[in-house]
């Protein structure tokens, strides 16, 4: 629980949250002028995340932030980033498309799982005999999952003695990112050219104001609507005090989780529990809204503000994910690093490409690229590349891959519970590991025999 024991100054927060925001506007002004950030449409915030970490104190030392700090922003805000989700509405919607993108998703966890652990457990076995295993469980939780949960997960393994496991799941998370906009991009633009895509464009012939990100050719869309009157409290406060009641809650609720499992001998399983405060932050979210929603008050809650809300934080959490990178932690581990990521990226594309050819009859090149691009890096990542292939989103892909990520956490719960066994249960040792790969092995087996019978019958339907 070294993230609620460490402890700075107001001071030092506000240079922090000064700082980041100086990051982010360099890097808007960069999205505007700078053509290789324009054709790979990299976000924002993950430039100023790398800005940070390039003149930051890893490497050029012209601005000074504490790493430690950064990677308690990343804890936090992942937890309130999650509450935001769980307060947004679904509409109810259900979709054949969003099931089976959440089978596709954690089939690729799986595999990430599987690829990850078995080059940490060859170069352990037979180059160097100290490496921790545990690395290569980070690739699903960064690649597939963002680099919030790799930190949260990796750091709560810190306290059983795999030292810098936060930072090199960020590394790990850090390397998906340059996959799904370096390489997601490239795969777009190339198949568009050979006419895979059904929706003619390509990353060149997007709207000026997608390309720069700045709003300035088209009409503005609106963000929000005003659900409370200002005199009595400006809305955006509402909201934000609502995800800020609800982190509260969630923070009692595993507060007294933790006190019980002390009293029953069980004090080893508090970190673990900790680990996994954004999943309880998001079912509390979701609590709260099925209360408001049987009290009929969800018409207090603005889609658009929550949104906007929600998206703040994510872009938080995506520059201070990156600037909590330690260089000097991933340099121990660089080769078992890259070794995993190469083959994880070549498993994952081969893999949802295999897959999404024998599923999707309609827009099979969109769903692929879409679908790639968020088991590589987020959400986000993958919403950008359908939007190069689909501009307006005129097709259900991007409500698909929304809705599926939903399915794709839930079938994944049990996972984040898995790769925590080596620690939790096995106090380190490598056996341990080699159940983690067992399971994985015998969940995959069982995930896709329920797509065979569900998926391979969808392609005929549609």
């Amino acid at each position: 629980m070294t993230v609620w024991d460490h402890s700075f100054t107001i001071g030092q927060f506000m240079l922090d949250f000064a700082l980041i925001s100086g990051l982010l506007i360099v890097a808007t002004m960069a999205r505007r002028y700078v053509g290789f950030l324009q054709r790979f449409l990299v976000p924002n915030s993950l430039t100023a995340g790398f800005l940070g970490l390039i003149f930051g104190p890893e490497l050029l030392h012209l601005v000074d932030f504490s790493l430690d700090r950064m990677g308690v922003y990343v804890f936090h805000l992942l937890a309130l980033t999650f509450i935001g989700v769980g307060l947004q509405s679904t509409g109810g919607q259900r979709s054949r498309g969003a099931v089976t993108f959440g089978f596709i998703q954690i089939l690729s966890f799986l595999l990430q799982v599987i690829i990850g652990l078995g080059v940490a457990l060859f170069i352990a076995h037979l180059i160097n005999p100290d490496l921790v295993p545990a690395v290569g469980t980070l690739l699903p939780l960064g690649f597939g999952m963002g680099p919030g949960i790799a930190y949260t997960i990796g750091q709560s393994w810190e306290a059983y003695g795999f030292n810098g496991g936060g930072s090199m799941g960020l590394t790990v998370a850090a390397i998906g990112f340059l996959v799904a906009y370096g390489h997601g991009v490239l795969i777009v633009n190339r198949g568009l050219r050979e006419g895979q895509g059904e929706l003619v464009t390509s990353s060149k012939d997007l709207a000026q104001d997608v390309r720069t990100g700045f709003v300035k050719d088209t009409e503005p869309a609106v963000g929000s609507r005003m659900t409370l009157l200002p005199g009595a409290i400006e809305p955006l406060t509402f909201h934000v005090a609502l995800i800020g009641g609800i982190y509260l809650l969630t923070y009692g609720l595993l507060t007294l989780i933790a006190m019980g499992l002390e009293r029953i001998g069980m004090a080893q399983e508090v970190a673990t529990l900790w680990s996994f405060l954004f999943v309880f932050a998001n079912l509390v979210a979701l609590g709260v809204r099925t209360v408001l929603a049987g009290r009929r008050l969800t018409y207090l809650l603005d889609e658009g503000l929550l949104h906007r809300t929600t998206g703040l934080l994510a872009d938080l959490l995506i520059a201070t994910s990156v600037m909590a990178i330690s260089l000097t932690i991933t340099w121990d581990y660089l080769v078992p690093i890259l070794a995993m990521c190469g083959l994880g990226t070549l498993v994952t594309y081969t893999s949802i490409k295999w897959v999404g050819a024998r599923v999707f009859a309609d827009y099979p090149f969109e769903r692929f690229v879409g679908i790639y691009g968020e088991m590589t890096g987020t959400i986000s990542s993958g919403l950008a590349l359908v939007r190069v292939t689909d501009p307006e989103y005129s097709t259900p892909i991007a409500q698909d891959l929304v809705l599926g990520s939903g399915m794709a956490l839930v079938l994944g719960f049990p996972l984040l519970l898995v790769i925590n066994l080596p620690f939790t249960a096995f106090a380190g040792a490598l056996h341990g590991y080699w159940v983690v790969l067992g399971l994985a092995l015998v969940y995959l087996v069982f995930i896709f025999a329920v797509w065979t019978r569900y998926g391979l019958r969808l392609k005929a339907r549609r």
